[in-house]
């Protein structure tokens, strides 16, 4: 169904960061903003001092004037479970009990311990039956409890919860319904965050698969810091700085750390597009890098060349709604971007 872009203020809370982003109807970036989290404030998505998130969303809040009111969270985590489910064309109370059923094998706990959320994709025929394709996602109650009074106190009041595949994939789709992006075959995101990195892959402008990885732009930060003795805040300015992906750096060892920590990062996103490519005629037609270590300098150039696709800076799914030019530290913000869009359900 048709993509919108809508007035909202949408939420993404890192490990690291905390992003916040205000849009406009029709999809203009109007107020944002990035705060860093005190170290140990959350660990993947659970809060573990909520006065430090609760002043950190105060904070984020009045550095860019955004006012009270109703928000989006967008949230992924290896808490948030997401599968492609197969089955009956029924009812939708039998339907959504079957996929209580097949999910209670999927979670660690009983499934009324979740928001269980699902969506049906399209038909497909198994044995000339026709079945629903359900792309079903859950997350913890407490979790989502959680959050929901954190932001309370912090004068914010949570309206929708959506997961960073989902938001992506209507984001896409906006791309594509204005000639932006190919509509058919694959896009892959790779969001390299603080301490992990989720490669998704989408296939048609649906979402198919992702994956975590355990190295991230902190691994990178660690190995520059390893070589030069410097600090973390040193050694993540001269990542932010230096070219140590293309051409000859002076310091060949330290080059060498960073670039051996590319590899290994580009082994991994190998093994998730040949998992799409063995199943799918459809080859993947371009590849977006999001998250703060989408800044690391020739990183785009140095993936197009290993990946052989194009790769493009994520700040690029910006422009489809902002008409201005777009900065590249807009792939910081993707996540809480594309959560202010919305199926249009007429």
């Amino acid at each position: 169904m048709p993509v919108k872009p809508t007035a909202a203020v949408a939420l993404d809370i890192g490990n690291a960061n905390l992003k916040i982003v205000q849009t406009t109807a029709d999809g203009r970036l109007a107020k944002f903003a990035v705060h860093k989290l005190p170290e140990g404030c959350l660990e993947d998505l659970s809060i573990v001092y909520d006065d430090a998130l609760i002043k950190s969303l105060k904070t984020a809040r009045k550095k860019s004037h955004h006012s009270s009111g109703k928000c989006t969270l967008v949230l992924s985590g290896s808490d948030i479970i997401i599968r492609h489910l197969t089955l009956p064309i029924l009812p939708e109370e039998e339907l959504y009990q079957n996929i209580v059923n097949e999910m209670s094998g999927y979670l660690p706990v009983s499934p009324d311990k979740y928001h269980i959320d699902y969506k049906i994709a399209g038909t497909v025929k198994e044995d000339d039956i026709e079945m629903y394709k359900v792309l079903v996602s859950t997350a913890h109650k407490r979790m989502i409890d959680n959050f929901r009074k954190v932001l309370s106190k912090a004068g914010l009041s949570l309206s929708i919860v959506d997961t960073c595949e989902n938001a992506r994939e209507k984001l896409l789709k906006y791309n594509q319904q204005c000639g932006n992006i190919p509509g058919e075959g694959g896009i892959c995101i790779i969001d390299i965050g603080s301490k992990s990195t989720r490669v998704s892959i989408y296939h048609n402008g649906d979402y198919y698969v992702s994956n975590n990885i355990r190295r991230s732009g902190q691994t990178i930060t660690e190995a520059i810091s390893k070589k030069t003795g410097k600090d973390i805040l040193a050694s993540e300015a001269t990542k932010r700085e230096a070219n140590l992906l293309i051409g000859q750096h002076p310091n060949s060892q330290m080059q060498s750390a960073v670039v051996n920590e590319v590899d290994a990062m580009l082994h991994e996103v190998v093994r998730v597009l040949d998992y799409y490519k063995s199943r799918n005629k459809t080859p993947i037609t371009a590849a977006f890098l999001a998250g703060g270590g989408a800044l690391l300098p020739g990183l785009e150039e140095y993936m197009q060349e290993h990946l052989e696709i194009p790769v493009r800076n994520a700040a690029a799914l910006f422009a489809a709604a902002n008409k201005k030019a777009v900065s590249r530290g807009f792939a910081f913000l993707l996540n809480a971007y594309a959560a202010t869009f919305r199926e249009d359900q007429k």
